[in-house]
Formats: C-alpha cells, structure tokens, sequence
C-alpha cells in the first residue's frame, strides 16, 4: 500500500510538471546545449566553487557538494543525492528569477543553494545563486536556475529530460 501511495504522488508530480510547467514552444537547441559553451560571469555568480549563504531562519545552510553521473542522457550534473539536475528554457539566464514557482516547484524542486562544484569538474558556467519569491535561495549555472525532477527517485535517472521540450539535463562535457 505504500509503494501505492508513492507510485501515484510520482504521477502527480509528473502531470503538475507537464501541465504546469509545460509549453507549446520547444526549445530549438539540443538538451543541454545552453551549457556547452560558458560565457561572460552574470551578476548572480560567486566568486570561486563555493557558496555560502543564509537560509530563510537566519541559521548557516551546510555547503553541499555536486556529483557528475553517467546516465542514458549521457554524462550530467547531479546534486549531493545523486539525482539529476536540469534547467528549464523558460527561465531567462542571467534574470535573477525563475519562473518556475507553485505547483511547478513542486514537480521541480529548485536546488537549495549553497553548493561546491566537484572537484576536477569543468563546470559549464559559473556557480551562483537567486533569491525565490518566498526568501530561499537557489543555485544557478552560467545564469540559469537549477532544479531536480520529482519523477527521479533513484540516482542516474533521467525521466525529466525533455519534458515538453523545455526541461533538459546539465551535460558535462
């Protein structure tokens, strides 16, 4: 009965991403390609791999370190857990802001900042962060907000990549 209750809150979650967080519009690149090559710094990098900040209850969040994983997308980004991370086209780099908040959060988690980078991994953009509408911080990459996926349960899945065609995997060269 258990494995029933988490088998239709992953349901959910995918129908809230797709609905929620979907779009018409595909996204003209290749999954990942917003992050091949990296550019100037935005205004919302940090300086080195690290970042510290504080969580929305005043006390010190603990630095968390990124994973690289082999996955059927390929070699991606993970989070300190080992799930994948993604970025969502609809959120314009260098913003400041996601657009992805409500039910859409909830489908795609933000990725709490403060995080370091692995070590010896060329990252495709700099490590910062944005402020959320209600006071969390998230981690973002040459700009762009990071998320994980709901429907990821396990380290090395990839079952967000491509939703809607604006849901895509970091690929790490």
């Amino acid at each position: 009965m258990r494995n029933l209750g988490w088998a239709a809150a992953a349901l959910t979650a995918t129908a809230l991403a797709v609905t929620a967080c979907g779009s018409s519009s595909y996204s003209s690149g290749a999954a990942g390609s917003a992050y091949r090559t990296p550019t100037g710094s935005s205004k919302t990098s940090t300086s080195g791999a690290t970042a510290q900040t504080s969580a929305t209850s005043g006390a010190t969040a603990q630095t968390s370190t990124l994973k690289v994983t082999r996955t059927s997308a390929g070699t991606v980004l993970a989070s300190s857990r080992g799930l994948t991370l993604y970025y969502y086209t609809e959120d314009k780099r260098g913003s400041g802001s996601s657009v992805c908040t409500g039910s859409c959060a909830s489908a795609w988690p933000p990725l709490a900042a403060p995080v370091r980078a692995p070590a010896g991994v060329r990252l495709p953009g700099p490590l910062g962060m944005i402020t959320r509408p209600g006071g969390g911080v998230q981690v973002t990459i040459n700009g762009y907000p990071i998320y994980t996926f709901a429907g990821d349960k396990a380290p090395g899945q990839v079952a967000g990549n491509g939703i809607e065609g604006t849901w895509h995997v970091i690929k790490i060269p």
